[in-house]
């Protein structure tokens, strides 16, 4: 039984579809919904110290729009939603939040990156389901 739910949302396409199935999942479960997106990317970890500051914020108020945007989703599906906004890689960040909200199941989108990205960063995804200690749904 799925009593809490926990979509990594990131402000792409893929993510969209994948948090629009985690309301899904919790419509029909009557579980708990939370959505997280994490302040970090490429242009975070390779900016010159003096650009470091403005290019979070950006970045920040990037996802805050995402956040607010599957806010507006859920509230029209009538869907309770808690959303988080962290700060640092995204895999870390949404492991540590799924294991202090005793989260079941993790819902996550997979999308292509370049290979510079893909290095860097790795994917997000495929770190989820190798590390995560509940079921994983990628959506793709």
């Amino acid at each position: 039984m799925t009593r809490c739910i926990l979509a990594g949302v990131d402000g792409s396409e893929q993510s969209a579809k994948a948090f629009r199935f985690a309301l899904e999942l919790a419509r029909s479960s009557g579980a708990q919904l939370h959505a997280c997106a994490a302040v970090y990317g490429a242009e975070i970890e390779m900016a010159e110290p003096q650009d470091l500051a403005a290019l979070t914020e950006r970045v920040r108020r990037r996802m805050q729009s995402s956040l607010g945007q599957i806010e507006a989703i859920a509230t029209e599906a009538q869907v309770e939603l808690s959303v988080h906004l962290l700060e640092g890689h995204p895999v870390e960040e949404l492991l540590a939040l799924a294991a202090r909200l005793g989260v079941d199941h993790i819902v996550v989108g997979h999308r292509s990156k370049g290979l510079f990205e893909r290095l860097l960063m790795g994917s997000v995804a495929k770190r989820v389901v190798d590390f995560a200690r509940c079921s994983v749904t990628v959506v793709r």
